[in-house]
């Protein structure tokens, strides 16, 4: 394909980058301010995973938007949304606003997020190269963002951990801006203007975008992504909370987080040459599997130094499976990507919603270490079926 204008690249890096690691500033700021609330752990529970419930229900219609009017207006408008949200937190301390203001920064967070991937099937037609720059240049957020969040916690408090946030969602809304409406020809100029009223999800949407489900790859892809997914939920909840009735601070946990990321960095980088060395199906399946486990072993380690090492392994396997599951499902749908995106993100905010509620239920009935325990049971099950389902569609 035809090299992408460095400038198009940049901005769309950029918004994949303060749009996706937004995530983790949240995965260490909102489980600490939970615990400053006093809130059981279903409370927490139910908290966190209402980061995701606006996702779930509104990201396919999202991604079908970007494909009608253009990733760029449909990003725009809910930038703006998520920007006013942080500094929220501090001034609303109480448990209902932490559900409102979590629906708000995992919305505007994620049609970042799915804009962005949505324009590197678009514009970059989905090519590992820019998926794998594109993986490596948004994890970086994660290698600063945790680390000044902690600390602005453990030195001067809430206030400051959530300015951390604000800052992120401003930046966010900076780089989407900086997006051209269209670039290098590759996507002619949207026709019509978004409105109000076409923000109100249609039910045509969510059936074309199911339909996407009878490519075997498609669901393939997509079950995978789930793996993937719920060992992120863990990191953004039980881990956290894991880890500080451990002892460990704000700071040595934002440590732990940018370590992970600095590994999904290089591992992003080296996911296209690892795919021509081994069959890209099989390569996705490993590092799905390890970027979950590594997370469900905590309980077993018990000292910082392990904590780091599985942090190492499961983000150098997110960052190389990150942009097999971008590629892979931009070859597999033609034009329809933001639909495609849309479909992966709702079934990822799904488990992101449910994994930590379940979580909570388990902890206040089992306790943290089982709760870990039973899910990574879980999981290993049902990566074992998906890996027979790609056996038996020729996928593996």
């Amino acid at each position: 394909m035809d090299s992408v204008p460095i400038r198009v690249q940049a901005a769309v890096y950029a918004t994949g980058l303060f749009s996706a690691t937004q995530t983790g500033l949240v995965a260490v700021v909102v489980p600490l301010w939970l615990l400053h609330l006093d809130a059981g752990p279903l409370v927490i529970g139910f908290a966190l995973g209402s980061f995701n419930l606006l996702p779930f229900l509104f990201s396919v219609h999202g991604g079908a938007l970007m494909d009608r009017f253009g990733a760029r207006r449909v990003m725009i408008a809910f930038a703006l949304m998520g920007a006013v949200s942080p500094l929220l937190f501090p001034l609303l301390p109480f448990i209902w606003a932490v559900f409102a203001l979590q629906m708000m920064v995992g919305l505007s967070s994620t049609m970042g997020w799915v804009g962005a991937q949505t324009l590197i099937g678009q514009l970059m037609k989905g090519s590992p190269r820019y998926a794998g720059r594109f993986t490596s240049v948004g994890v970086l957020g994660n290698m600063v963002g945790p680390p000044l969040a902690g600390a602005g916690w453990d030195f001067v408090g809430p206030w400051a951990a959530f300015g951390v946030l604000f800052a992120w969602t401003v930046l966010q809304l900076v780089a989407v801006l900086a997006l051209p409406p269209a670039a290098g020809g590759d996507v002619a100029e949207p026709h019509g203007r978004l409105q109000a009223r076409d923000l109100k999800p249609d039910m045509e949407s969510y059936i074309s975008a199911f339909r996407l489900f009878a490519l075997p790859m498609v669901a393939f892809v997509v079950m995978l992504s789930m793996v993937r997914l719920t060992g992120h939920s863990l990191q953004s909840s039980f881990y956290v909370v894991y880890l500080n009735g451990q002892g460990i601070t704000g700071t040595a946990i934002g440590l732990l987080l940018a370590t992970g990321a600095v590994a999904a960095a290089a591992g992003a980088l080296g996911a296209a040459p690892l795919a021509r060395m081994m069959h890209s199906s099989w390569l996705l399946s490993v590092t799905s599997f390890v970027s979950f486990i590594a997370l469900a072993v905590t309980p077993l380690l018990g000292i910082y130094v392990l904590f780091l090492a599985a942090q190492v392994a499961r983000g150098a396997s997110v960052g190389i499976s990150t942009p097999l599951i971008i590629s892979e499902i931009s070859l597999a749908v033609g034009p329809h990507q933001g639909k495609a995106v849309g479909l992966r993100t709702m079934m990822n905010r799904l488990t992101s919603t449910l994994t930590p509620i379940a979580m909570g239920a388990l902890v206040a009935w089992i306790g943290l270490d089982e709760s870990f325990a039973v899910v990574g049971v879980v999981i290993t099950v049902m990566t074992v079926g998906i890996l027979c389902f790609g056996r038996a569609k020729g996928i593996l």
